[in-house]
């Protein structure tokens, strides 16, 4: 259809029953009413996403019309504008209006030279916004509501009277057949620079159906964020967090302990400055001091990490020789053989080693072997060797003092431990029974400065934590598999490692293949393991093997969710390597410039969300204490 010969009808927009312009302000329609507000000025200063401060009216259409000017034409305004404007400063006579001057003429300035100079286009630009209704009344309202609030955004805008035909028709018409009215109304002008800027189509938000409000987007839209929120593409619980000190980081950690603790989920939280203990309490939760006084936890009791006892067995040595390689850096592989053979034979000598019929975990405390136990047995086992070696023949002999002198290094180190870490590591375990309590923060601030110590017993409570989520989970799981528990019934399980780059690094390669393991299943017993740094760069220092930088990518990988706040540029390279693409080049050279609590969510096979973490002043800012 040639709609040029049909003067303003539009069949796609006009009900069956006509249309009248006969009123001076609004438009009648068969079905109702219309009336057309038409922006004549903006504001002063255009902020990012403005266009979407037009565009977003609730059950309205927006129509933007804009059109390219004649280059030339505009190098002569401007030069006009330059002339009144010199001219206006020379006659001025008080400061003021000296300064108003100059400073457009700095601002025309500047426009000259992008439109000469840079190949700036200038736009001719009309927004309308089309308010209907079926009562005239409700559409007045509606207008004025909306009016209202552009005035308060610094907008201008109106109705124009007696216009409303050729407003209508705008619906249709472009903008150059818009201009060659008679006396058509000239749009605004505006920089291509001001027009992208404006993008009004920015309207990220994330809604989960569980969720909580985290923060807003820039364009207003909600962040309401669950962690175990369960869709097609995103399949586990897993988060990462990085940003400087004061970026808003530890605020955002808190948010995530209250809201899992609100809704009667377990909590287990490392907490190495202090700053969770007030949260803690405020949710009747528990605080266990790493450092032995309130009780320790034995690194030789066998604790639960898998479905079955083989698989816990296995896990357990495992987990104690990667303990022993934190206490000993740089153990050799033949070391490690000598200690888990040394383990094997000693669970077998306490009846703990998996069998047909046998539990092997969730005994009482005195059933397992302490370190004082291991030590005094691998002395056991030099002094046989010794003498073993006095009887036997040269090549006999050689073999056997090779080997004590291999023991006699264990010995050494476990000695060591023994009589200078006794009170945290060598004991059976008399750490309250925490697998029924909520919530639990440990407070490893009084030992942070122990180096390989705080490393072995970090590595040790992260174990413990994970037998309180197996057995919660195991649980769960059998439940939610069998009908009884619906998905949103479930208890989760949420562990928050504060500083987890002090132990989970490249320098740590022995540990990052168990935390892998956990990560890994995590999600099958409803738990979410939250790993937060000040910097990305410290979870691979200057250095590290190809081969930690692999594994560490594997554990990025098991995040679902990577918190990004304010980071140096320097680190920029490192997180394109870890991280791969998932950012796009504008969120990635925004990272060093984020304001406190702005932060870039990457939801792995979803998407990305610029948004700022939003502070209760009536609650949270009190309760949330971090520092100035």
């Amino acid at each position: 259809m040639d709609i040029s010969k049909k003067r303003w009808v539009l069949p796609f927009g006009i009900g069956s029953g006509g249309i009248t312009f006969a009123a001076p302000n609004y438009i009648t329609t068969g079905d109702g009413y219309t009336k057309i507000i038409h922006i004549y000025r903006l504001p002063t200063r255009l902020d990012d996403y403005w266009l979407s401060d037009i565009t977003r009216q609730k059950d309205c259409i927006t129509v933007i019309d804009a059109s390219t000017r004649d280059k030339r034409e505009v190098q002569k305004n401007i030069n006009r504008a330059l002339q009144e404007e010199f001219s206006r400063e020379q006659h001025a006579t008080n400061y003021q209006e000296i300064y108003d001057s100059q400073k457009r003429q700095h601002q025309l300035q500047l426009m000259y030279d992008e439109v000469k100079s840079m190949g700036e286009v200038v736009k001719m630009m009309h927004f309308r916004i089309f308010v209907s209704g079926k009562s005239l009344v409700s559409v007045e309202e509606q207008c004025g509501e909306i009016m209202e609030n552009l005035e308060a955004d610094e907008y201008m805008p109106t109705i124009l009277l007696n216009e409303g035909e050729r407003e209508w028709k705008s619906l249709w018409q472009s903008y150059t057949r818009q201009a060659a009215e008679p006396f058509a109304i000239k749009g605004l002008s505006l920089m291509t620079e001001q027009i992208a800027g404006g993008y009004p189509f920015k309207f990220s938000s994330l809604e989960d159906d569980c969720g909580d409000l985290l923060g807003f987007t820039g364009c207003g839209g909600c962040v309401v964020y669950d962690e175990f929120a369960k869709t097609d593409r995103r399949k586990h619980y897993n988060t990462l967090a990085v940003g400087d000190m004061g970026s808003g980081k530890s605020t955002f950690l808190k948010k995530r302990f209250r809201s899992r603790a609100e809704r009667g989920d377990f909590v287990r939280c490392f907490d190495i400055s202090g700053e969770f203990t007030q949260l803690t309490r405020e949710f009747g939760g528990k605080i266990i001091k790493c450092d032995g006084q309130h009780g320790l936890l034995n690194p030789l009791e066998i604790l639960r990490s898998g479905d079955d006892d083989g698989t816990n067995y296995v896990r357990h040595i495992s987990k104690v020789s990667a303990f022993y390689q934190c206490l000993v850096p740089g153990t050799t592989y033949e070391t490690l053989i000598d200690l888990q053979n040394i383990l094997r034979s000693l669970y077998e000598r306490f009846e703990l080693v998996p069998g047909e019929g046998k539990r092997i975990t969730g005994l009482p405390a005195n059933r397992y072997p302490t370190f004082s136990d291991l030590a005094a047995y691998i002395k056991e086992e030099m002094d046989v060797k010794t003498d073993e070696a006095a009887k036997a023949d040269d090549v006999r002999k050689a073999l056997l003092i090779q080997e004590v002198s291999q023991l006699n290094s264990i010995y050494k180190a476990i000695s060591s431990l023994v009589r200078n870490y006794g009170q945290m590591f060598d004991g059976h375990t008399t750490i309250d029974n925490i697998v029924d309590e909520k919530i639990v923060t440990f407070d490893i601030s009084t030992i942070k400065d122990l180096d390989n110590i705080f490393v072995a017993q970090l590595f040790n409570m992260t174990y413990f934590c994970w037998d309180n989520a197996v057995a919660n989970g195991g649980y769960m799981k059998a439940q939610y598999e069998s009908k009884a528990l619906s998905f949103e019934d479930v208890v989760r399980f949420l562990i928050i490692i504060d500083e987890s780059h002090r132990w989970i690094n490249a320098k740590f390669e022995f540990i990052l293949d168990l935390i892998i393991v956990i990560l890994r299943e995590a999600r099958k017993y409803f738990v979410g393991v939250t790993l937060a740094s000040q910097s990305i760069r410290d979870y691979a220092p200057e250095g590290s093997s190809s081969e930690a930088i692999e594994k560490l990518k594997i554990i990025f990988e098991l995040t679902q969710y990577k918190f990004i706040f304010k980071q140096d540029s320097s680190v920029l390279p490192l997180i394109d390597k870890l991280f791969g693409g998932v950012l796009s080049p504008w969120q990635r050279e925004k990272i060093p410039y984020l304001e406190q609590g702005e932060t870039i969510l990457s939801i792995a096979g979803d998407r990305n969300i610029f948004f700022k973490v939003w502070l209760s002043k009536q609650y949270e800012e009190q309760l949330f204490a971090g520092g100035a």
